[in-house]
C-alpha cells in the first residue's frame, strides 16, 4: 500500500460520514427522530475520521517521508521539533486539513448547546465541512511525488519563528469558530424561532472576535520582530483578510448587547452575523485565489480551487439572503432608542462605526479585483490611502469611548447637561489649543494649574454627574494639547487623536475601578476599550514618530547612532548560509552588550531576509535592521603570487618568493617577502618581514616594514600570507592599503512608546476574554 493512501482514504471515509450525520440530521430536524442516534454516531465518526487524518499527516512528517509531497515542500531533515510541527500549516493543504478538523471539534458545541436549533444548526454546519472535505479531494496533503527524494525543500524560513508556530493556529480557530453563529443564526431562520438563539451565539461570536484579535496581533508582533521593515501593520490584503472580519465580529457584539439589553437590531444582528461567516470565506478567497500574488507578500498562489472558493461564497450569500428574505416579516422588530443621552444609541453607533470602517477597509482590500474589471492593469490601495481614513475613525471611536462609560440605560433629559457638557467641553477645547498656540516653556507649569482649574471649576459650578465624571477626561485633553504643544507636535490631527485618545483612557479607566474587586465579570467592555485607547496612541506615536538613522559600518571600524557605539565585527556565516547571523556590538552607559542580527540568502525564497536585533526599553524601542553587506574591493591590499607583476600607479611590483631565514631559536622564525619595485626606469628589491614570537603569553606577530621610493617614502607590509597558493598580500599605506574586506549597511530606527502596542493590545485580548466568560455564564444560567 502507497504511503499517501491511508490519509486519502481517511477523508474519503470522513465525507462519507459527514454526509450521513448532515441527512440524519436533516431527516431529525424534519421530526423523524429516529434518526437522531445515527446523526450523532455519524459526526463522532466523522471527528474522529478526521482527527486521525491531522495525526497522519504529523506522523508523516516527523517520519521524513518525503515520497509526501507536502511534507517535501514544508520540512526538512534539519527542522526543529516545533517547526516540523508548524510545517502542518505551512501551505494550503494542511491548513484546510487544520481547518476541518476545528469544525470537526466545534460541532459538539452546538450539539451540546444548540437547544432546539441543534438539528438544523448542524445540517448547516455539516455544509460547511463538506466544503473542505471536496477541497481536499482536489488538493490532497497526501499526494505523492513520483519518487522519494532524501531530503525535503525546508520550511518558509519567516516562518520559522515561534510566534508561527502559534499564529496561524489562533486565527484558524476564529475562521472555524465564525461558522458556529452563523449555524445557529442560519438555524432560526430556518425554524422561523428567533426566541433564543441570541442566548446561544452570544458566547460564540464573542469567542470569535477574540481569536480572530489574538490570530493579528499575534501576526502584528511576528511581522514587528522577523521580518526586519521596523513596522507590524502594513495593510497589506492577506493581513486585512482577517483584520476585517475581526473589526466586523466586533461590530456584532455591540450589536449584540443592544438586543439583549432592549430587543433591538434584531434583524441587523442576524445579518452582521452571517457577514462575519461570509467575510471569513471571502477572505479565503483573497489569500488562497492567488488574485492577490501580485499585491501581497503573503498571498499563496493558484492552485486550482478557485471554483470551489467561488462556489462555497457564493452558496452561503444565496442561502443568508433567501432565509432571511423569506423569514423577515416574521422577526419582531423593537424600535432602538435613538436618544443621544442612552448609552443604547452610543453602542449603535460604535456597531456602525466599527461595520463602517469593516466595509471601507474591505473595498479598499478588494480594489485588484475590482479595478481589474474595469482596467487591464489591476492596482492596489497603498499605505497611506488606509491611514487617511483610519485617522478620524479612530478619534471618533475615542469620543465614544469616553462618553459611554458615564451613560447609562435610562435616558437623561438634555436640558438638565447637555449646555453645560457644551460648554465644558467648548472651555477645555478653547483652553488646550490657547495654551498650545500661547504656551512658552517657562510657563508649562502655569499653563497646566490653570487648565486643571478652570475646567475643575466650571464642573463644581454645573454640578451635574455627568459632567463630574467626565471632568478628569476634560483635564487629560487639555494636559495632553499641553505636551503636545512641548513636543513641538504642530498636526492638529495628530493632536486631536492624542488628547481624544487618552481621554477615553482616563474615562475607562474610572469605570474600571468602579467595579472593582467584586464586579469584574462586567468591566470586559471598559477594558477592552482602555486597551483600545492605549493601543492606539501607541501606534500613531511609534509610527508617525519614529526615527531613523543609518550606519555604514566597515568591519571593525564603529558608529554612533541614538548614544549608542555600534561596531560590526563580520559574520556567523557567508551569506548564503541559512539564517546566517552578523556580529554587532555596542556600547551604552559604559557597558558593552552584543546583538547578532539576521541577514542572508533564502533560495526558497530567491531573496534577501533580514531578521532584526530590538533592544528592548520602557519608553522606546532601538530597532536593529541589516540591509545590506557590500564587499569591499582590493581590501587584502596588492595581492601577488610567485613571479606575478602588477602596477600600481607608476610602480610596478613583481614577488619572487619568500625566505625563512633562521634564527637559531626554537621561539622565533621570521617569514621575508622578496619583492622586486620597479619606478622610472629604476629597479629596487624591498624584504618586508612578519617575525612570529611564541612566548609564555602565546603567539605574537610583530610586522618589519621596508621602505622604498623617493626619500622612501612608502612603507610596505605584509598583510596576508596566502598559504594555499603562495601568494602574499601587501599593504602600502599612501599608495594601496588593505582594508577591512566588507562593510554592513545598518538602519538604526527608535519607535516611542511601542510598548504602549502591545500593552493596549493585551488589555483589549483580556477584556474580550472577559466578554466570554460572562456571556458564557448567561448562557449556562
Amino acid at each position: 500500500m502507497s504511503d499517501n493512501a491511508p490519509g486519502d482514504l481517511l477523508i474519503l471515509l470522513a465525507l462519507a460520514f459527514n454526509l450521513v450525520a448532515g441527512i440524519s440530521f436533516f431527516l431529525t430536524a424534519r421530526g423523524d427522530r429516529s434518526r437522531e442516534s445515527l446523526a450523532h454516531k455519524s459526526y463522532n465518526f466523522f471527528t474522529a475520521l478526521t482527527i486521525l487524518a491531522a495525526a497522519y499527516l504529523f506522523y508523516l512528517f516527523f517520519s521524513h517521508n518525503y515520497a509526501i509531497k507536502y511534507v517535501h515542500d514544508y520540512s526538512d531533515n534539519s527542522l526543529s521539533f516545533f517547526y516540523t510541527l508548524s510545517a502542518f500549516w505551512g501551505g494550503q493543504e494542511g491548513t484546510y486539513l487544520m481547518w476541518l478538523m476545528l469544525n470537526a471539534l466545534f460541532g459538539y458545541i452546538i450539539i451540546r448547546r444548540g437547544g432546539q436549533y441543534k438539528n438544523w444548526a448542524m445540517v448547516v454546519f455539516s455544509s460547511v465541512n463538506l466544503f473542505f472535505l471536496v477541497i481536499m479531494l482536489n488538493l490532497s496533503p497526501f499526494a505523492m511525488l513520483d519518487y522519494r527524494p532524501a531530503d525535503g525543500a525546508g520550511l518558509n524560513p519567516l516562518l520559522q519563528d515561534p510566534w508561527m508556530v502559534i499564529h496561524p493556529p489562533v486565527i484558524f480557530v476564529g475562521y472555524a469558530m465564525a461558522a458556529v453563529p452563523y449555524a445557529l443564526v442560519m438555524a432560526a431562520l430556518i425554524k422561523g424561532d428567533f426566541s433564543d438563539w441570541l442566548r446561544k451565539a452570544f458566547p460564540w461570536a464573542a469567542i470569535t472576535a477574540l481569536t480572530l484579535a489574538a490570530g493579528n496581533i499575534l501576526g502584528g508582533y511576528w511581522a514587528y520582530k522577523t521580518l526586519g521593515w521596523g513596522g507590524y501593520w502594513a495593510w497589506d490584503p492577506v493581513e486585512n483578510s482577517s483584520f476585517i472580519p475581526w473589526f466586523a465580529s466586533l461590530a456584532l457584539l455591540h450589536g449584540l448587547i443592544i438586543q439583549k439589553r432592549s430587543g433591538a437590531l434584531h434583524k441587523t444582528n442576524i445579518l452582521l452575523t452571517s457577514f462575519v461567516f461570509v467575510l471569513v470565506i471571502y477572505g479565503t478567497f483573497l489569500t488562497r485565489s492567488g488574485v492577490l500574488s501580485d499585491f501581497s507578500v503573503h498571498s499563496f498562489v493558484d492552485l486550482g480551487i478557485n471554483q470551489y472558493l467561488v462556489g462555497f461564497l457564493a452558496f452561503y450569500v444565496l442561502l443568508t439572503l433567501v432565509l432571511f428574505g423569506w423569514r423577515v416579516f416574521r422577526i419582531n422588530r423593537v424600535p432602538l432608542n435613538y436618544n443621544f443621552y442612552n448609552k443604547e444609541f452610543v453602542l449603535f453607533m460604535a456597531m456602525d462605526l466599527l461595520f463602517m470602517f469593516s466595509v471601507i477597509v474591505l473595498f479598499w482590500t478588494s480594489l485588484p479585483i475590482l479595478s481589474g474589471w474595469f482596467s487591464s492593469e489591476p492596482r492596489a490601495a497603498d499605505v497611506v490611502t488606509y491611514n487617511n481614513f483610519a485617522l478620524p475613525f479612530a478619534i471618533f471611536f475615542s469620543l465614544l469611548l469616553t462618553i459611554s462609560p458615564f451613560l447609562n440605560y435610562n435616558n437623561f433629559e438634555p436640558r438638565r447637561w447637555k449646555l453645560k457638557l457644551l460648554i465644558v467641553a467648548a472651555a477645555s477645547l478653547v483652553v488646550g489649543f490657547g495654551l498650545f498656540h500661547l504656551l512658552a516653556g517657562t510657563t508649562i507649569v502655569f499653563s497646566a494649574v490653570l487648565s486643571i482649574l478652570l475646567t475643575g471649576l466650571m464642573m463644581y459650578i454645573f454640578k451635574s454627574d455627568l459632567i463630574k465624571s467626565i471632568a478628569p477626561s476634560m483635564v487629560v485633553f487639555s494636559l495632553v494639547i499641553i505636551a503636545c504643544a512641548l513636543l513641538n507636535i504642530s498636526e492638529y490631527f495628530y493632536i486631536l487623536f492624542f488628547a481624544t485618545a487618552a481621554m477615553a483612557v482616563v474615562s475607562n479607566l474610572q469605570s474600571i475601578f468602579s467595579f472593582l474587586p467584586g464586579r469584574w465579570k462586567i468591566m470586559g467592555g471598559q477594558l477592552t476599550h482602555l486597551g483600545f485607547g492605549i493601543m492606539i496612541i501607541g501606534v500613531l506615536a511609534s509610527s508617525a514618530f519614529s526615527t531613523d538613522q543609518k550606519l555604514v559600518l566597515p568591519r571593525g571600524d564603529k558608529g554612533e547612532a541614538y548614544g549608542l557605539t555600534v561596531s560590526y565585527q563580520g559574520m556567523r556565516n557567508d551569506i548564503s548560509f541559512p539564517k546566517n547571523e552578523l556580529f554587532l556590538t555596542y556600547e551604552q552607559d559604559g557597558e558593552t552588550f552584543e546583538a547578532e542580527p539576521q541577514l542572508y540568502f533564502s533560495e526558497r525564497l530567491n531573496g534577501i531576509m533580514r531578521k532584526p536585533y530590538i533592544q528592548r526599553n520602557l519608553l522606546h524601542d532601538l530597532y536593529f535592521s541589516p540591509e545590506q553587506i557590500q564587499a569591499m574591493h582590493d581590501h587584502n591590499g596588492l595581492v601577488l603570487a610567485r613571479g606575478e607583476t602588477k602596477a600600481v600607479n607608476d610602480y610596478e611590483f613583481t614577488f619572487l618568493g619568500f625566505d625563512m631565514p633562521e634564527h637559531g631559536s626554537k621561539t622565533e622564525m621570521s617569514v621575508v617577502a622578496d619583492v622586486e619595485v620597479r619606478h622610472n626606469g629604476q629597479v629596487s628589491k624591498i624584504r618586508p618581514a612578519v617575525r612570529i614570537t611564541i612566548g609564555p603569553g602565546g603567539k605574537q606577530t610583530t610586522d618589519i616594514p621596508a621602505e622604498f621610493g623617493e626619500d622612501n617614502r612608502y612603507q610596505a607590509t605584509i598583510s596576508q600570507i596566502i598559504a594555499d597558493n603562495g601568494s602574499v598580500a601587501l599593504s602600502v599605506p599612501g599608495l594601496l592599503e588593505a582594508g577591512p574586506p566588507d562593510r554592513l549597511i545598518l538602519s538604526i530606527t527608535k519607535k516611542p512608546v511601542i510598548n504602549l502596542v502591545w500593552i493596549g493590545t493585551t488589555l483589549i485580548l483580556l477584556g474580550t476574554l472577559i466578554v466570554f466568560i460572562r456571556r458564557r455564564g448567561e448562557m449556562a444560567a
